[in-house]
Formats: C-alpha cells, sequence, structure tokens
C-alpha cells in the first residue's frame, strides 16, 4: 500500500506584546486571543499542549480546561509543579545524585582508566598488544573494581534513560521542551571523546535551570562548562608565543613595586620557566605543543549561539573574539586534576581562577588590546575581557533577532515572516533579554491561533516517540527499546555531531525512509512490543470495546487526537487498520531496511505475534500524518 502523507506548511505566526519577568502574573484583561481565531476553550488547550509541551496524555485537555488555559501557562512558566512521579524514577539513576566532580572521578573515561593502570604498573604498552582482548577487558575490569570505579557506559545509560523520563513523565514540561531546544542551540556532541563525560552536568547545570532565564545567563553557563570548552577546542586555546599575557602584566606591576628581593625571585622564576621550555623542546619524543589562538569557539559563539551568519560580524571580530578568549580553559578531571587545583589554588594572588572544573589560566590569556563589533577593548584585561563580549553578544541587536527567529520557528512555523520576527526580537531586546517573557509572548499573540498555524508542525523522532508515550499513558521502565527507535528514525540522543544541533524543520525528518521506521515504530509501540514498555490500550477506552474496526478507530483517533475532526483520518485510515496482514507487510519491510537492533532492544521477531485488531487501529493512528503534526 502507498502511504500518502502530505504535511501542510503554516502561512503565519507570532505577534507579541509581552511585559517583562517581574509583572508575568496575568492581569484579568491579559487573555489569549484563541476565541478570535475561532477555537474553543478545548481546543485552545489542545493547542498549548501540542506545542509548549512533548504532548498531551489522557484526560489533560480536560485539566488544563479546568485550570484556564492562561493559568496552566502562566504555571509551566513558573515550573513549580511538584515533580514526585518523575524523581521517583530518576531516584533509580545513581549518577544524578552526584557532583559533577564526582561523577568524574566515579565514572574515567576508558582511556583514562588504561593510562592509569599503565602508570601504576598493573600493565604495560606490550600488554595493550600482546594480550587477547577478552584478558585485557578482564585486567582493566579487576583494575576498575580495585579503585572503585564504574563503567563509563552506565553513565552514558543513565544519560540517555534521565532525557526520555523528564520527557515522558515531568509535570513542568514547558522546561524540558526548552531544555530540548537550547541543548541544540548550544549543541555538544556525544561523539566527542573528550567532552563526552561532561555531558549530564551541562545539561544539568548549564542549560536546564538556565532554559527560563535570562539569555546572558545562559549564554555564560555554557561558555565557561567544561563540555563546551573541550568540544569546540577553546580548552586548548592560548595566547601566541610573542603576545603578551595577563600573567606578564600581573609580574611586572609586582616588580615594578616591589624591592630587590621581590625581583630576584621573579627573575629566578622566569630562569627556571625558560629552563623547562627548553628541556620540552629538545625531548625528541615529547616535542613542546604548539601555542597559540583557536577561533572554533569564537566562530560558533558568534554565528551559531548569538549573532547568526548574517550578524554583522567579520573574520577580524571572530579573530578578536578568540583572543579574548584564550586562557578559558579546564582542570584535568581527578585525580589527576586534584594536584593541578591544589597548585594553582596557591597561585590565585597570580590572576589563576578556579571555578569548579573551569580554569582561567593568565600566562595564556592574550592580554594584548583588541577590538570586537566597533569597542575598544584596552590592553590589560585578563577574564573579565571574555565576560564582556558575552555582554556585547547577549545584548546585540542581530543576537535577538537570531533567537527570534529560532523561538519562532521552535514553536510556530519553519518559515516565520521577518515582520514578526522584528517584534520577537524587539521584546527581547526591551525585556532585557528575557526568555520567558519572549516565550510567553509567543502563547498570547494573534498569530499563535491562527487556524494555519494549527498542527502546522512536524514532530521530530524524539517528539513523536514521547508524544506517542504520553498519549497512550505508557509506562516507560527501561529506556533501551526507545532509544534504539530514536536511532532508527534518525535521531539518537545527543549525537548531532555538528554545533548547530538537530534541525527544527519538517524536511530534516520526513523521507520514505523515516516515514517507514515511524510507521513501524507505532505499529510496535501500540502492540506492545517495545522492550521496556507496557501499554494498556483498553484502559484509554475505560475499557469499553468498540464495535467495528471503523467505531474503533473513529473512537481511539479522538482520544489520540484531541479536538480535531477525524473525519478525514478515519476515511484514510481505515483500509490498513482493517487489514490484519497490514502490520506484518510492514514489519517485513522495515527489518530489510533496518540495521540490527543495539544491546537486545526489541523481542525477537518469532515472540511479536501479528497485532490484535486494536493494536492495529491504534498503530495506524499513532503513524498517521496526523499523529505527526504537532
Amino acid at each position: 500500500m502507498v502511504m500518502n502523507v502530505r504535511f501542510l506548511a503554516p502561512l503565519l505566526l507570532i505577534l507579541i506584546g509581552c511585559l517583562p519577568a517581574a509583572t508575568l502574573e496575568r492581569r484579568d484583561d491579559d487573555r489569549m486571543p484563541y476565541a478570535a481565531a475561532g477555537l474553543t476553550e478545548r481546543e485552545a488547550a489542545a493547542h498549548l499542549l501540542g506545542r509548549f509541551t512533548f504532548g498531551p496524555r489522557p484526560g489533560e485537555v480536560d485539566r488544563v480546561v479546568a485550570m484556564g488555559p492562561e493559568a496552566w501557562f502562566e504555571a509551566q512558566l513558573r515550573a513549580d509543579a511538584p515533580e514526585d512521579a518523575l524523581e521517583a524514577r530518576l531516584a533509580r539513576l545513581p549518577a544524578l545524585a552526584l557532583s559533577d566532580s564526582a561523577l568524574l572521578r566515579l565514572y574515567p573515561r576508558p582511556v583514562a582508566v588504561r593510562n592509569r593502570a599503565i602508570r601504576e604498573g598493573y600493565l604495560t604498552r606490550a600488554d595493550l598488544e600482546a594480550l587477547p582482548r577478552p584478558a585485557l577487558e578482564d585486567t582493566l575490569r579487576a583494575y576498575m573494581d580495585a579503585h572503585g570505579y564504574r563503567p563509563f557506559r552506565e553513565l552514558q545509560g543513565q544519560l540517555f534513560a534521565q532525557k526520555l523520563l523528564r520527557a515522558r513523565y515531568a509535570e513542568n514540561q514547558l522546561v524540558e521542551v526548552l531544555t530540548d531546544f537550547w541543548f541544540n542551540h548550544f549543541n555538544v556532541a556525544f561523539q566527542d571523546g573528550q567532552a563526552r563525560p561532561h555531558l549530564l552536568s551541562y545539561e544539568r547545570s548549564a542549560i536546564r535551570p538556565h532554559a527560563l532565564d535570562r539569555f546572558r545567563t545562559l549564554l555564560g553557563a555554557t561558555a565557561r562548562h567544561p563540555a563546551m570548552l573541550l568540544y569546540l577546542d577553546n580548552a586548548r586555546s592560548s595566547a601566541a608565543e610573542d603576545a603578551m599575557t595577563t600573567l606578564d602584566v600581573h609580574m611586572s606591576r609586582v616588580e615594578a613595586s616591589g624591592g630587590p628581593a621581590v625581583r630576584r625571585r621573579i627573575e629566578a622564576a622566569r630562569r627556571r620557566a625558560a629552563a623547562r621550555q627548553t628541556r620540552t623542546a629538545n625531548a625528541p619524543e615529547r616535542p613542546a605543543p604548539r601555542r597559540g589562538v583557536n577561533e572554533n569557539y569564537a566562530r560558533e559563539l558568534m554565528e551559531l549561539h548569538t549573532l547568526g551568519v548574517d550578524g554583522g560580524y567579520t573574520q577580524a571580530d571572530v579573530e578578536e573574539v578568540a583572543r579574548a578568549f584564550t586562557g578559558w580553559t579546564v582542570l584535568p578531571p581527578p585525580p589527576e586534576g586534584d594536584a593541578v587545583r591544589a597548585r594553582l589554588e596557591r597561585r590565585r594572588n597570580a590572576g589563576f581562577i578556579i571555578e569548579g572544573a573551569f580554569l582561567f589560566r593568565p600566562n595564556f590569556h592574550d592580554a594584548g588590546a583588541k577590538e570586537i563589533l566597533g569597542e575598544a577593548f584596552p590592553e590589560g584585561g585578563g577574564l573579565d575581557e571574555g565576560e564582556r563580549v558575552l555582554d556585547l553578544l547577549a545584548a546585540h541587536p542581530s543576537t535577538a533577532r537570531h533567537l527570534a527567529r529560532k523561538l519562532a520557528v521552535r514553536f510556530v512555523s519553519d518559515d516565520p515572516p521577518e515582520a514578526l520576527v522584528d517584534d520577537l526580537a524587539a521584546v527581547y531586546l526591551d525585556t532585557g533579554g528575557d526568555l520567558r517573557a519572549v516565550v510567553r509572548a509567543i502563547a498570547y499573540s494573534p498569530y499563535f491561533w491562527e487556524p494555519s498555524a494549527l498542527r502546522a508542525k512536524v514532530k521530530s523522532p524524539l517528539e513523536l516517540s514521547v508524544s506517542a508515550l504520553r498519549a497512550l499513558d505508557a509506562d516507560l521502565d527501561d529506556p533501551r527499546g526507545m532509544l534504539n527507535w530514536l536511532r532508527k528514525m534518525g535521531q539518537p540522543l545527543y549525537a548531532y555531531q555538528a554545533p548547530t544541533g538537530y534541525p527544527d524543520r519538517a524536511e530534516a525528518w520526513i523521507n520514505a525512509g523515516t516515514l517507514l521506521n515511524r510507521m513501524n515504530f507505532a505499529m510496535r509501540l501500540a502492540s506492545g512490543r517495545i522492550r521496556g514498555v507496557t501499554v494498556d490500550l483498553p484502559a484509554l477506552n475505560r475499557r469499553r470495546e468498540p464495535a467495528s474496526v471503523e467505531a474503533a478507530l473513529t473512537t481511539y483517533a479522538r482520544l489520540l487526537l484531541p479536538e480535531r475532526d477525524v473525519t478525514a483520518t478515519v476515511a484514510q485510515l481505515l483500509p490498513p487498520a482493517a487489514d490484519p496482514g497490514f502490520a506484518r507487510r510492514l514489519d517485513a519491510s522495515a527489518r530489510r531496511a533496518a540495521p540490527p537492533p543495539e544491546d537486545g532492544a526489541e523481542a525477537p521477531a518469532e515472540a511479536a505475534p501479528n497485532p490484535a485488531t486494536l493494536a492495529r487501529v491504534v498503530g495506524v493512528i499513532l503513524g498517521s500524518p496526523d499523529f505527526q503534526r504537532r
């Protein structure tokens, strides 16, 4: 059978008008304009749930109507709902309760374990080649057990699990939707081996707490986090060999103000440093590392994080911004980093600054004069130069437009009109980059409620899979099956390698291959054939059995597509829903096209009988074009 899948392109977007965060309480006359757009309160509730959550749960439209759409949305902006059900599930993931340093200490990278074992004589480098792989793994496992280390793969699993559990069970859904949005905006890829151990703390400490904060706060949190510093190579960016550093400036000032004894100590320190450099340079097996400025972070900071590709900056600005961020680096992970931390703590008066794993090295910072976006940065600066750059970029009109466009694309339309982007940018600038105010403006905009904007956005694989779990009120006990399906549908978590993050437009997700995988996912989920997921379809209809396939299709379409006219959908889906062989043919096609599952994530084929009629009905609804729109 040929599946005719068309996705409507919306024409209209958001018009904004908002108050600063300090006055977010709704006034009596401050109503969402859905009635003027011809929508009922129930239709408004369904639209809000489709855009600002990962999808409605059974009965949730009723709950939003009971609160009132405005009151429900203001509660989402406050993000203060109790999360007892979610916390009970997250409690099964012990890594989430550990501090950032404790995570690095308990879950060292495999390469770090190997190197430590060699340094301590547990292994030799010759063993790495001579030992059979199973014997080598057993030796390293014994070393880890003796030192109390946990396998790094365990941390990876908990990182992935918490993402799905939060999306499925969180009551403060807007925070989770925005956490996903901002993670992609400030993307760090799981494939980066150095940044990978920091991903859990990056999302937990730098992204989620600031998803509804001022943008400058969010920007600063990402800029200082080890995940970003390592991913975009700023951790190894330093002043050129012949550049004046902040430490040079400090030593010159101390020398000028001190007596002969101070000057003698400074000169002795310089001789020792020069001798170390000579010894390193003359060691043939370990050549001196080249010092110099790395522009990767500076470029992505301006192009992706703030101003945008057409934001009005030049290559000279990129170079100057990169110089301003020299010396922003990362402490080595424990235990190697413990001695470094202790040594540098004693040198804080020389300008070394340690905050968590973030380290500012004045001996790596280019202290020369700079000019960025037309503003002068006098020589002799230090850590404050990078902070001033972040201030400048966060307040820039180009940043306001860039972020306004991205938020409009996420919540309303793939192609927002320029006039609307201008309005959103004005709200950003008027409120000092208050993200809560900008998001609030979207929900209160007349354009958000236009009929052409309803169901205009296509769900990404993450949105599709989690919205299906929520719509079925499914229990997610083991996330591995769902993670495997996200991989099949093209969105493995945290795995977009480019700094741009996963795209937010329909063409990125919709093609013949992905549509086949989406439909096959829907059929398997409805028939209870995804490992770790439990569904109870009759419970959705209070265990009342419809009289026919068409009646079942109509009943469950209304449940899974709340407040929509399902007449055309039922007519389109009736043939596959009534065809007992549809699921088997779909399954066979998908198996021929799909790579093998990871970690035994699916039940074996022989344990998966042809789904019963109700499962087939629900499966075709979840795989339908209507369900794939939000």
